[in-house]
């Protein structure tokens, strides 16, 4: 697969969409329709997690801290050392259409389930963190899923950003333009909107060290919204490359339907 892949190519819709913005995840516009995911943890009155079909207790990491998001919370780069090993292998392009073989189940963050995988990760869940996926094109996916809104939402965003946002000059911008995005909100989730799930994705391209991988979302209007993420390999696990003006991705757009997309898989 080649990056000429990349969704919304040739759609209107998609030359500096509004949810390019900071964390199109964290933007209360759209394309005449809200498509917020933004500050749903704080509506449930806290980042409880909890599996939406697997009971299995995730791993915690030691030393969590008890104010996800404070500064003096931001734990220190994790290495390829503190994560345990994983069974999914495969790094194969064909073996990302296929994510029941690798157990994925659903996790709660707020009223958003994000996937997960006993095989391909998360391996490790430390607050709002959830790290530690595998070295391949569906660790990727599962990683861009889980960090693109984690990254955005919730109290414990910024140690998100710390541990799991790609560490270059892109980092602090992102940060500091999610922070200034929600010092604007008036409710942690406004509830005259539906709420976009997460409905599939495509890998653009992969490599050991880079991949992207287009997610879409679903919106109760009946739109797909689109976004192409980059996740980078570093100090053993997959961390989010934000774009350089401090959004997620400049080439997110709508769509009318999932064709050409893996569904994830339900239930």
């Amino acid at each position: 697969m080649s990056g000429s892949e990349q969704a919304g190519e040739g759609n209107s819709d998609t030359e500096r969409s509004p949810f390019t913005k900071p964390g199109f995840i964290a933007s209360a516009v759209g394309i005449g329709l809200i498509a917020v995911l933004g500050g749903v943890v704080v509506l449930t009155g806290g980042s409880d997690e909890k599996d939406a079909n697997d009971s299995r207790p995730a791993a915690t990491a030691p030393g969590a801290s008890a104010s996800p998001d404070s500064p003096a919370s931001k734990a220190p780069a994790l290495t390829a050392s503190s994560c345990p090993e994983l069974k999914d292998a495969d790094t194969s392009e064909a073996a990302v259409l296929d994510l029941r073989s690798v157990g994925l189940s659903w996790k709660k963050l707020g009223p958003l389930n994000l996937p997960a995988s006993q095989q391909s990760g998360p391996a490790v869940n430390d607050g709002q963190v959830a790290r530690c996926f595998a070295h391949t094109p569906r660790g990727a996916v599962l990683a861009v899923a889980n960090i693109s809104i984690r990254s955005a939402n919730g109290p414990g965003w910024r140690d998100v950003v710390e541990q799991q946002v790609y560490p270059d000059e892109t980092k602090a911008v992102y940060e500091q333009s999610v922070a200034a995005n929600r010092s604007d909100w008036t409710s942690d989730y406004p509830p005259e909107f539906g709420l976009p799930q997460l409905a599939g994705y495509k890998l653009v391209s992969y490599s050991p060290d880079t991949a992207v991988v287009d997610l879409v979302f679903q919106t109760p209007g009946g739109k797909v919204l689109s976004m192409p993420l980059t996740a980078r390999w570093h100090e053993g696990d997959w961390k989010q490359k934000m774009s350089p003006d401090g959004g997620q991705t400049e080439l997110a757009g709508a769509k009318d339907t999932t064709d050409g997309y893996v569904l994830f898989p339900r239930g």
